[in-house]
């Protein structure tokens, strides 16, 4: 689903849709598991969310901190136009309400997996990816997976530094609306 009307999405919607990704669901010990599966709990995926148009909350760059499950502002204003360039010009990033970014924490789960730690990072951003899809459109927005992209430039925008966290993965949420 590539288009998206010029409207926002509620809090309460964001709220849902980020607790589908990263929500905690059970505390073991220190452990704390959510709502997507993560190989040996290792929850090597962050969450970034690019706001748009969201009500109750201004358009800029927001990191989830899942602890706390709140949203910590990274950027003020509209990064919408940059992430679209970095998302090689895919334009319905600027019209669509929220993006999520997910990047990976590389040696959260390399030191116990080795190699294969690096398939558990894309399957567990799948989970997630999945998850989002799913509340999204159990709430009536369209979702649309972005693979598509500049690592370089989202990395960037992001302001990480490409070897211990990078990004994997992307999907556009909104309401649906017109391809432009």
């Amino acid at each position: 689903m590539r288009g998206f009307a010029d409207a926002p999405i509620s809090l309460a919607q964001l709220s849902q849709l980020a607790w589908a990704t990263q929500g905690i669901t059970f505390r073991k010990g220190d452990v704390l598991l959510r709502a997507a599966p993560s190989a040996g709990a290792g929850y090597p995926v962050e969450t970034y969310i690019a706001v748009n148009r969201c009500d109750e909350i201004d358009a800029g760059l927001f990191h989830l901190d899942v602890e706390e499950f709140s949203l910590e502002q990274l950027k003020r204003g509209p990064i919408g136009m940059a992430l679209a360039d970095a998302c090689l010009g895919q334009k319905f990033i600027t019209s669509c309400s929220v993006v999520f970014i997910w990047t990976a924490v590389y040696k959260r789960v390399m030191w116990r997996y080795g190699k294969r730690g690096l398939r558990y990072i894309l399957m567990d951003a799948g989970h997630i990816g999945e998850n989002l899809h799913l509340a999204g459109t159990a709430l009536g927005l369209g979702c649309c997976a972005v693979g598509a992209f500049y690592d370089e430039e989202v990395t960037a925008l992001l302001e990480l530094d490409g070897k211990d966290e990078f990004p994997v993965y992307l999907s556009a949420v909104g309401v649906p609306g017109r391809v432009r």
